[in-house]
Order: C-alpha cells, then sequence, then structure tokens
C-alpha cells in the first residue's frame, strides 16, 4: 500500500511540474523570439514577403502575397512610415518573409544577379541587394 501511494504522489507530482516546465519554455522561447525578431516584423502580416524602406524592418513597407514578381518597378511603399509612395525597385534595404515559400530578391529584373535568400520567418537587413533589388521569386514547393 505505501508503495501505491508513493508512485501516486510521485506520478501527482509529475503531471503538476509538466505543465509549468510547458509554459516556462513557451515563455522563454517567446522572449528569445521577441528578442531575436525586431518589432517592425509584426507589421508583415502571415502569409506576406514585405519588403522595408529602411533597414531593420522600419519604414514604410510593400506586401506580396508569394506570386513571383520579375520586376518591382510598378510597386510602392504603401504604409505609413519613411519612403511611403517610393517605388520598392532599387528602393528596400531590409525584408521580412512571413510567406510559407522561401523568398529569392534578385539585384537585376527576371531573377538575376546577386541575391540575398529569406526563410519562413525569416528577415532582416538586404545585404546584397540593399537598395539595389529588382525582383523577387518564390520556392516552387513549399508549406
Amino acid at each position: 500500500m505505501k508503495r501505491k501511494m508513493t508512485l501516486a504522489a510521485v506520478a501527482l507530482g509529475a503531471a503538476l511540474v509538466t505543465p509549468f516546465m510547458a509554459s516556462t519554455a513557451q515563455a522563454t522561447e517567446s522572449s528569445t523570439v521577441a528578442e531575436v525578431t525586431p518589432m517592425a516584423a509584426s507589421d508583415c502580416p502571415a502569409g506576406k514577403f514585405c519588403f522595408f524602406y529602411n533597414s531593420g524592418l522600419a519604414g514604410s513597407h510593400n506586401e506580396l502575397s508569394g506570386v513571383n514578381v520579375p520586376n518591382l518597378a510598378n510597386y510602392t511603399f504603401t504604409s505609413s512610415g519613411a519612403g511611403k509612395g517610393q517605388s520598392v525597385k532599387n528602393n528596400a534595404a531590409s525584408a521580412q518573409n512571413n510567406n510559407q515559400c522561401n523568398a529569392t530578391v534578385y539585384f537585376n529584373s527576371n531573377y538575376a544577379g546577386a541575391s540575398d535568400w529569406f526563410g519562413y520567418r525569416n528577415g532582416g537587413q538586404l545585404v546584397n541587394t540593399y537598395n539595389n533589388n529588382a525582383s523577387v521569386y518564390f520556392a516552387s514547393f513549399c508549406g
């Protein structure tokens, strides 16, 4: 009987500790993400790829839906902030990919030249295409 009581106490203790540990892990994970990902990334809705006018995912942004764009000349920064109304082509400094497809930003139109690659929920400074971005290509298979 004493052994059954001990096993029951251990099981109850484990049941009480496990949810606490899970919520602590989730809080830690959220905190880490919040520290690594700038708040502006939340300006880019789920399912969208966003170009930002300024570095650090700041300023006005433009939202793309995951459709390949061979020439960004007809796209403008549409949200409030620095750069609103400017052409996206050759004016983007950073990007956020909340689209489930990997995205590649190219220096030249028609997906050519130097490039920057962004995986799902990945964002940051454009390095090879900083203010020299002309097209964006999304992976064919994703999800």
